[in-house]
């Protein structure tokens, strides 16, 4: 993420003192810099206006020449303008900025820079910059909380609200590590200078309470390696030798090895033709180089993107036609109130059609279950806080009182149709085939679709089973297994995004999926 320093008036009071005073140098030196560059440019123009006068005759004058002395006059009171601006901005200097190293380091302030003046501080624990790592024995890992790649989101730490910053786990344990007293070394942050016996006596009692407390975390480092070969070693120990040790010591899971997915996957069954040549669910990420960490940042981007790219806007959609319906005399019929063919017959009505046509485009995203009623409310509940957190992959919510049972679509087919229908709507059709939905009919195999013959060049994404949700992606002759649960549906996309933009150059059909088309391969920004 980008910072850039404004260039509007530094208001006293908004800052701190020394980011204050920086900003007025750069704005001062960017008023040098102007002040060279325009004074220079009105100097060889007035040179150039009066090289032209000093060949013209002194015996014939005209409107023109009048005309050349007068610029002259004005390039003239330019310059001395801007010459003396440079001189109030390059002697006017008041004393320089007194910044400490960190300081220095965090501006970007050059060693050669006379506007500043370096004072070499001592760190402590309050200066800018300095960090420790305590060892993690309360606070849970990320890491621990995920089964293998399979990251959920689900918790309350994705949720997302617009306009109000968004406190990451890692920023809450970084916040954790800079007010830890676990420290490698001693500093004394209450005692800065001992000039009395009392002030001798708080330093030594402050120093002996962190001796103990580092004692403490050695002890516990050495159970944390006893503790390993236990975990390494099951037969040699029982679980009764090291109960005392699992009590001190957090068990965090390890990243599983990647394997090829076989028996028990929804890929082995009902589709023989691609097993030869199926890879691992695991192994898909590691062979483009893309570990957890960005894997479940790009997760993070797409729930945003589709959240505020599609859902949110058909919420919208679903209030201003509904409002437009009771406008002109349908209030009888609303977008979740009334059946998928009775908004189709009010959307071919003469009226409708030219008062309200963002009906008609409407209803694509309608199509995927004739029970309208669940599906709004449905797309209402996920466009909430901004991330998707109301997603439930083999699951939805809940309708008329009564828990979600099968008879209702799943959040996974719900989410795959709302992106299936909006990239139908974005892409062109190809011209040879212009009735075949743009994506739909080339880059999404639907479980009753026919499976096409794969070639080289072949990329799509398979939708292998409906209930549990189970998708796979197609590059070339290759099948690439996602993992199941939770992120398969989110995996499958993400992996899908990736060699759009690897293969195709961000070219999906005849439209770019970056900034100069859609702008959706941010998501999968390394």
């Amino acid at each position: 993420m980008s910072c850039c320093t404004p260039n509007s008036r530094v208001l006293p009071g908004k800052q701190s003192p020394v980011l204050e005073r920086t900003l007025l140098v750069n704005q001062k030196r960017r008023n040098i810099r102007r002040s060279l560059i325009w004074g220079s440019m009105n100097f060889m123009l007035m040179c150039l206006v009066l090289y032209d006068l000093s060949y013209a005759c002194p015996l014939y004058v005209n409107y023109y020449h009048y005309a050349e002395y007068a610029i002259v006059v004005i390039l003239m009171i330019n310059i001395f303008y801007h010459i003396a601006n440079f001189v109030k901005y390059t002697y006017g200097n008041p004393e320089p900025v007194t910044i400490t190293s960190e300081q220095k380091r965090f501006l970007g302030i050059k060693d050669s820079d006379p506007n500043y003046k370096i004072l070499d501080t001592p760190r402590s624990p309050s200066a800018p910059g300095y960090y420790s790592t305590p060892m993690n024995l309360s606070a849970v890992s990320w890491m621990s909380q995920s089964d293998s790649m399979n990251l959920s989101t689900s918790a309350a730490s994705w949720t997302y609200t617009r306009g109000s910053p968004n406190v990451s786990t890692y920023e809450k344990s970084l916040s954790f590590a800079k007010t830890s007293p676990l420290k490698n070394s001693f500093h004394p942050t209450s005692v800065d200078h001992i000039t009395h016996e009392d002030g001798l006596n708080k330093y030594l009692k402050e120093y002996e309470e962190t001796e103990k407390i580092n004692k403490r975390m050695d002890k516990t480092q050495k159970s944390a390696n006893l503790l390993s070969s236990f975990w390494s070693h099951p037969v040699t120990k029982t679980a009764k030798d090291v109960s005392s040790f699992l009590k001190k010591c957090q068990y965090q899971l390890s990243t599983q090895s990647p394997t090829k997915l076989t028996t028990g996957s929804p890929s082995s069954k009902d589709d023989k033709t691609l097993s030869p040549s199926q890879i691992g669910a695991l192994e898909v990420w590691t062979r483009i180089n893309v570990d957890s960490v960005a894997l479940t940042q790009w997760n993070k981007n797409l729930r945003t993107w589709m959240s505020q790219t599609i859902l949110e806007r058909l919420v919208g959609e679903f209030e201003m036609i509904n409002e437009s319906l009771e406008k002109h005399g349908l209030s009888d019929i609303k977008v979740g109130r009334v059946g998928l063919e009775r908004l189709r017959k009010t959307a071919q009505m003469v009226p409708v059609s030219q008062y309200i046509p963002s009906l008609g485009t409407l209803l694509p995203f309608l199509e995927v279950t004739t029970n309208q009623e669940y599906l709004v409310k449905r797309i209402r509940e996920l466009a909430k806080a901004g991330c998707m957190s109301e997603f439930k992959w083999n699951g939805g919510g809940s309708y008329n009182g009564k828990p979600w049972d099968e008879s209702l679509p799943t959040d996974c087919k719900i989410v795959m149709h709302l992106l299936a229908t909006y990239l139908d709507t974005q892409l062109m059709p190809s011209p040879n085939m212009p009735d075949t939905k743009a994506f739909s009919g080339y880059y999404y195999i639907k479980m009753t679709d026919k499976m096409p013959e794969l070639k080289p060049n072949s990329l799509f994404i398979q939708e292998v089973s409906e209930k549990p949700p189970h998708y796979r992606v197609v590059v070339g002759e290759k099948v690439y297994e996602m993992v199941k649960g939770y992120n398969n549906l989110f995996h499958s996309i993400l992996f899908f995004l990736y060699h759009v933009n690897k293969m195709e150059q961000g070219m999906l059909g005849r439209v770019n999926l970056g900034r100069a088309g859609l702008n959706m391969l941010w998501i999968v920004d390394q």
